[in-house]
């Protein structure tokens, strides 16, 4: 019995030996993993902040060039006067041979343009010395200039023409000249000083007028 086993067991094996079988067990190989390192991504950082837009620089505005406003004035004073016959008068002494008043004088002035304006004006004697109480109306240009360096002091020129009446002597009509100085104690009000030839006329008697008063400039 043992032997037939065996024969039947030879003869199978040489059956899968002829018909090409493998009888040869399978060989199963374990690999190993294979592991790659993975660097992890970067993180990107936070992208800066923009920078702030500079500030516009301003742009100083230059003002326009305005000329000087026309000026509209009035004004007002006390006069000293001094008539004299045959030769000047004189302002600063009391001669018996000369008239000497005192008066009240009014200006109505405008500047129509810088440095020149015009002028009207009028005396009036309130305390007469010899009985014949002074009048007088004149119109002037008035060329005028800022003194450097002394804010608000000006010194102006009158060039005109004068009417004085010194009754009994009766009216004569010649040229006048004056200067003086006014001086600007806020935007409207100033005060002044000046000295004016009533008449510079040959034949008539010398009259001479110093003022002092203050205007008001609208």
């Amino acid at each position: 019995m043992k032997l037939t086993h065996s024969l039947v067991a030879l003869a199978t094996i040489s059956t899968l030996s002829f018909a090409g079988g493998d009888i040869n067990p399978v060989t199963v190989f374990e690999q190993e993993p294979i592991v790659v390192p993975v660097e992890p991504a970067p993180i990107p950082e936070p992208a800066p902040a923009p920078a702030p837009a500079p500030k516009p620089v301003p742009v100083p505005v230059v003002p326009p060039v305005v000329a000087k406003p026309l000026g509209l004035y009035i004004a007002g004073g006390l006069t000293d006067v001094a008539v004299r016959k045959g030769d000047r008068a004189n302002l600063f002494t009391d001669k018996k041979i000369q008239d000497r008043q005192i008066g009240l004088t009014g200006r109505l002035g405008y500047d129509f343009m810088n440095y020149l304006g015009a002028e009207l004006r009028g005396t009036y004697g309130i305390a007469k010395d010899k009985g014949n109480k002074f009048k007088q109306v004149g119109a002037y240009l008035k060329p005028n200039y800022d003194i450097p360096n002394v804010e608000g002091l000006n010194l102006y020129g009158l060039l005109g023409a004068s009417r004085a009446n010194l009754n009994p002597n009766g009216t004569e009509t010649g040229f006048s000249y004056g200067a003086g100085l006014d001086y600007g104690i806020s935007d409207k009000i100033s005060v002044f000083s000046d000295v004016v030839n009533y008449m510079k006329k040959s034949g008539t008697a010398s009259q001479w007028g110093a003022t002092l008063g203050a205007a008001y400039h609208f």
